[in-house]
């Protein structure tokens, strides 16, 4: 997926080929090795150019893995957006935010166990490409929350953005690398479903009774 705009440490045109062959050259390492122990010498070693000619592109080599973890994410926003826009019930949409956030969370980061590790440096470091994760994440909610409102789905009188900011914690859980490396022995598919239907049950006030999957 090839960036649209510049992430922080990044350099020269945002459409530039130079961008995504770095990006897809350094995913593909830091999958296999690491990103302690992937060099920028190695990386530009592997596109068959000289370190100082990427560094025309990134500052850095965190500013190559913010890039790489930004596709990561991204992978996991488009889902949820998936989610958001398709012809199911809201209350369904909802259920299906946190079935959709586990596999996509745990698939993306315990598969590939390099690149979790990549994704909770990230967060432990603050960087932007968390603050767009979840600003995507908490768009998502919004989108589900407004439909919901508008067809009468859920309670007329909520508080729109406490709703929302009650459902991106209640997701939080399910998409935090280390919270998720802390409880994956646990039966998560049933934890996602019960608050799933607890939020439900919130978001629909006593409009209707309460959706069963």
């Amino acid at each position: 997926m090839a960036h649209t705009q510049l992430l922080p440490g990044q350099r020269g045109p945002a459409d530039h080929a130079m961008h995504e062959r770095v990006v897809e050259a350094a995913h593909a390492m830091f999958s296999a090795r690491g990103f302690a122990r992937t060099s920028v010498a190695e990386i530009a070693a592997d596109l068959d150019v000289a370190p100082t000619y990427l560094y025309k592109f990134f500052q850095s080599k965190a500013a190559i893995g913010e890039a790489v973890c930004s596709n990561i994410l991204g992978g996991i926003d488009e889902a949820l957006w998936q989610v958001a826009r398709s012809q199911a019930d809201p209350d369904r949409k909802v259920m299906q935010l946190f079935r959709t956030m586990l596999k996509e969370s745990v698939g993306m980061f315990f598969a590939e166990r390099k690149l979790h590790d990549l994704v909770a440096q990230s967060l432990e470091q603050n960087w932007s490409s968390i603050a767009r994760h979840q600003q995507q994440i908490r768009a998502v909610v919004a989108h589900i929350v407004d439909e919901g409102v508008e067809k009468r789905a859920f309670d007329p009188e909520l508080d729109r953005d406490e709703a929302v900011e009650a459902l991106f914690w209640a997701l939080y859980p399910f998409a935090h690398p280390r919270v998720l490396e802390q409880s994956i022995d646990q039966d998560l598919e049933a934890r996602a479903r019960i608050i799933g239907r607890f939020c439900v049950r919130a978001l629909r006030g006593n409009t209707a009774k309460l959706v069963t999957d």
